[in-house]
């Protein structure tokens, strides 16, 4: 009798300790948006159904909107920036390209980490031409020339904007409004 008891008990505990899985489908943006943590920032998938960082397996392209499959996963401790769930992808069910005129907003800021004793340790920026900025090393940003001067201020950490965009092609995208 001791080992059946023992035996139900090491079962229930195990069932409750279980990462629970389920497949949903979920829609993603056609654009990342800028995660503000508490020493940095990054650029993360956008999705109206949940609440997705990034996709295991899963090749985001810009300008174009998704309806994923995916499954879910309930972590069994919340990481420390809040994150619940992890995600792997089933498959994709549909792609779809967005007009090049579709406009969208992203936030712009140059400091991509900080170190409340040394300021501002890492540069979300990398310059690859005059008018051609890398953001986080995940999209170019193309500067009309109207617009440079802004910008600078904004490569030089001194104004933080939501920008207002047009889609490129899948790796590029334009500035338009600050």
């Amino acid at each position: 009798m001791k080992q059946l008891v023992t035996c139900i008990i090491v079962l229930y505990s195990i069932y409750g300790n279980s990462q629970t899985v389920t497949n949903k489908t979920i829609q993603i943006d056609p654009y990342l948006t800028v995660e503000h943590y508490e020493h940095f920032k990054r650029l993360i998938l956008n999705s109206p159904d949940a609440p997705v960082v990034s996709i295991e397996n899963f090749n985001f392209e810009w300008g174009f909107q998704y309806e994923l499959r995916v499954k879910e996963t309930k972590l069994e401790d919340e990481l420390s920036d809040g994150t619940q769930y992890e995600y792997a992808l089933v498959h994709i069910i549909s792609k779809k390209k967005m007009p090049e005129a579709t406009e969208f907003k992203l936030f712009l800021d140059s400091k991509r980490t900080y170190h409340p004793e040394k300021g501002a340790l890492n540069h979300s920026f990398k310059k690859l031409n005059d008018s051609t900025y890398l953001y986080f090393d995940k999209v170019e940003i193309e500067v009309p020339e109207n617009l440079r001067e802004q910008f600078q201020l904004i490569f030089t950490g001194k104004l933080t904007v939501f920008g207002t965009f047009r889609y490129v092609n899948k790796k590029r995208i334009k500035l338009i409004q600050l």
